[in-house]
């Protein structure tokens, strides 16, 4: 099977990337599993869960079905966390609003909702750059999303030895206690935005990990709160939310006890990633 049959085929499909898909489809594979991958991406599934990985930020992830594929604009919770811990000297944008937060010794991390773990791993990977020593824990409650995530520890991190990988549920567990900071990206597309999602999205990826519930909301109040009892002093929390939620997570957050908030644009200029900072005194 050459390009120019992988490219009629997934043009025929509907495919709006056909021509990036029938490369990378290409680069990848040949003979019969080129054909197949070829066929499975005709009908519709993600790429991603074709290939078997995706790419974020300076890591390559694996990716299965059952898990969130990772996704650029929530690269923006790894540049927020590494900008609060002074190890992300490349900082554009609303990033730079974020204050650093100073903190010396070994750093403690919780990632909840991880998925893939990408964001927890490239963090603890950026920190480790930084020559910062690690602590941090990847949480879920997806049974797949916690052996792929361990799997990317194994596989992604600098050191394997600084994270593990924790079964929690946001919405009833609590967080272990003196952390310097949180990052996480819930699930938060509405009810009424399910229906209408990308039919690559709605049919192949979990409705466990996107579903927010009717405002999509349902996960910031206990994000904040259990985030907030479990920080240091000083200690922050970074959250990504859909592009109309930021004035609503905004207000979670600050009744949930954070005094200094912000917001981080992501790259198409909309509101994606919400902080707080906990009050050192």
């Amino acid at each position: 099977m050459t390009y120019g049959d992988v490219l009629k085929l997934l043009t025929g499909s509907g495919d709006e990337e056909a021509q990036l898909d029938a490369r990378i489809l290409c680069e990848e594979l040949e003979g019969e599993a080129l054909s197949l991958a070829a066929g499975r991406r005709a009908k519709g599934e993600p790429l991603a869960y074709i290939l078997g990985h995706r790419h974020f930020w300076r890591e390559d992830y694996k990716v299965v079905p059952g898990v969130l594929i990772p996704r650029p604009d929530t690269e923006l919770l790894v540049e927020s966390a590494l900008r609060f811990m002074g190890c992300h000297e490349l900082a554009t944008g609303d990033v730079l609003d974020i204050p650093v937060s100073g903190f010396a010794g070994k750093v403690s991390f919780a990632d909840i909702c991880t998925g893939t773990g990408c964001v927890g791993i490239s963090v603890a990977n950026g920190l480790l750059a930084g020559g910062l020593e690690v602590e941090g824990v990847l949480t879920d409650i997806s049974p797949v999303a916690l052996d792929i995530a361990g799997l990317n520890a194994k596989g992604q991190l600098k050191d394997s030895s600084v994270l593990k990988v924790v079964r929690n549920d946001i919405l009833k567990d609590e967080l272990p206690d003196g952390l310097n900071f949180v990052v996480s990206n819930p699930p938060y597309i509405t009810d009424s935005e399910m229906e209408e999602l990308d039919i690559v999205v709605k049919d192949h990826e979990p409705d466990l990990a996107l579903r927010g519930g009717t405002d999509g909301l349902d996960f910031y109040g206990s994000i904040f709160e259990k985030s907030y009892a479990a920080l240091v002093p000083g200690g922050a929390v970074f959250a990504e939310h859909g592009y109309l939620q930021g004035e609503q997570v905004r207000m979670i957050c600050r009744k949930a006890g954070f005094a200094v908030t912000g917001t981080v644009r992501d790259y198409g200029g909309n509101e994606r990633v919400t902080w707080g900072i906990k009050n050192a005194g």
